[in-house]
């Protein structure tokens, strides 16, 4: 949406495009890709829950991909 219109302070005109004002000038910078050796108590938690079979974050879920490979309605 635009500023309001001068003749008319309560009322908004709509914009097809945003303005170059917009856009960052400059990407964020992203953290750096850190190591599982920086997060001891993670990592340790991680490998008890892939051993237990259980669902790990940031890794495949074989259930999941297993229901998603099975048809929805049996042929």
């Amino acid at each position: 949406m635009a500023p309001p219109v001068p003749g008319n302070p309560g009322k908004w005109e709509r914009m097809a495009f945003i303005p170059k004002s917009r856009y960052v000038s400059e990407p964020p910078t992203a953290d750096p890709i850190r190591s599982p050796q920086q997060f001891p108590v993670y990592s340790a938690l991680a490998a008890q829950w892939e051993q237990a079979g259980r669902a790990v974050p940031g890794r495949p879920d074989r259930e999941w991909e297993r229901l998603m490979s099975t048809p929805v309605w049996p042929r």
